[in-house]
């Protein structure tokens, strides 16, 4: 049964508002003025009414205290003048809210910082399709952006449920895969990007001190020049290191610290297929002799953008003229007569092919795949 709470949350993009009943107002300004802002100020809030424990506790704060007298928690403030009781079930509530909202303030001027540095004119959703908000030395540009501030800033579209990977490490709450679109005049598709966001509680930093121990121990792959996959800080990872900087790979011990300086990007890798994805990515490839330029920069649309995933597929599939995308590896360009992909983390590396081509092989790498759909 849904509970009802003594509270409602509003936020404009700058603040979160809280509104309440004068019975309420301790309540009010415990959120307000004890945790405002701080992220884990909150979530040690909810600490406190976590689990089944029903011992007494009292948490001071700067203007309130918190009382639980094994039932019910008393919000007072400081100087005894006000108070209310809460059952710790409707209280968990509120903070539960009250980060989602605040979470996704902060989630929001992250993003605005990043869309600072875009190309001035470009519309807010055109800077996340085409990629200019990711920061390419590492990939890391929206990982910890909230999907509803993407929803509300970007109109971003959400994959369906039952499309996989529905998460990594079987939480059912990993990686959040999206398509970004942006509209022309005429209301057609012209521009989308398929985007990978990290699981919620994964730390990039951590990610970053990690990857060398990761590079020790990952494994590069013959099919595409400096393509890698491994695990970082326990989630299943690829990417890409400069081939043209390392000379020889997989590194030992001493030679990674050089080598992290030359990873372009790394994002969450899908969950385990049951298919040889390289094999599948290089026979589908091989399946045509019309591939203008580097034939790796098309196995890496396969591998990282596509990647046995339906919903890719039937997106670059039902595309039209003048339409781009923005995977994790490629950008790709359609035109009446070819499709151009460009690789985005190996300067200078592009292919062309012809339409009827290029669908051919989407349809036969489908094919090799569909053990996993």
């Amino acid at each position: 049964m849904a509970i009802s709470l003594p509270v409602r949350f509003r936020s404009d993009g700058v603040r979160v508002a809280v509104e309440t009943d004068p019975l309420h107002a301790p309540l009010r300004d415990f959120l307000i003025n004890d945790l405002g802002e701080d992220i884990s100020a909150i979530v040690r809030a909810q600490g406190r009414l976590t689990g089944d424990r029903i011992e007494p506790w009292q948490e001071l704060y700067r203007y309130h205290r918190l009382d639980f007298d094994g039932t019910i928690v008393h919000v007072r403030d400081v100087g005894g003048w006000a108070s209310c009781d809460l059952d710790p079930a409707v209280l968990r509530r509120c903070l539960d809210e009250y980060l989602q909202q605040v979470g996704a303030l902060h989630g929001r001027r992250t993003l605005e910082r990043a869309l600072s540095e875009a190309p001035s004119g470009e519309s807010v959703a055109t800077s996340l399709a085409l990629g200019s908000v990711s920061h390419r030395a590492q990939g890391w540009g929206l990982v910890q952006t909230p999907r509803a501030v993407l929803e509300d800033v970007a109109g971003l579209t959400a994959h369906p449920d039952a499309c996989l990977p529905h998460g990594v490490l079987g939480t059912g709450s990993g990686a959040c895969w999206a398509d970004l679109a942006v509209l022309g005049g005429t209301h057609t598709r012209l521009r989308s990007g398929t985007k990978t966001f990290m699981p919620r509680g994964i730390d990039p930093e951590r990610l970053m001190s990690e990857l060398g121990n990761a590079l020790t121990q990952a494994r590069f792959l013959g099919a595409v020049p400096g393509a890698w996959y491994g695990f970082v800080a326990g989630v299943p990872v690829h990417g890409y290191v400069d081939p043209d900087m390392v000379l020889r790979l997989p590194c030992d011990p001493i030679e990674v610290a050089g080598v992290v300086q030359r990873v372009r990007v790394f994002f969450p890798e899908l969950a385990d297929s049951g298919v040889d994805l390289e094999s599948a990515a290089l026979t589908a490839c091989g399946s045509s002799s019309s591939v203008y330029g580097p034939r790796h920069v098309l196995t890496a649309f396969l591998l990282h953008d596509v990647q046995s995933h339906r919903h890719h597929l039937d997106v670059v599939r039902n595309a039209r003229p003048g339409w781009e995308h923005t995977g994790n590896a490629c950008h790709l360009r359609l035109d009446v007569r070819t499709v151009r992909l460009e690789h985005l983390w190996l300067p200078g590396y592009a292919c062309e092919i012809p339409t009827g081509e290029f669908a051919r092989i989407l349809t036969e790498y489908e094919r090799l795949t569909a053990q996993v759909f």
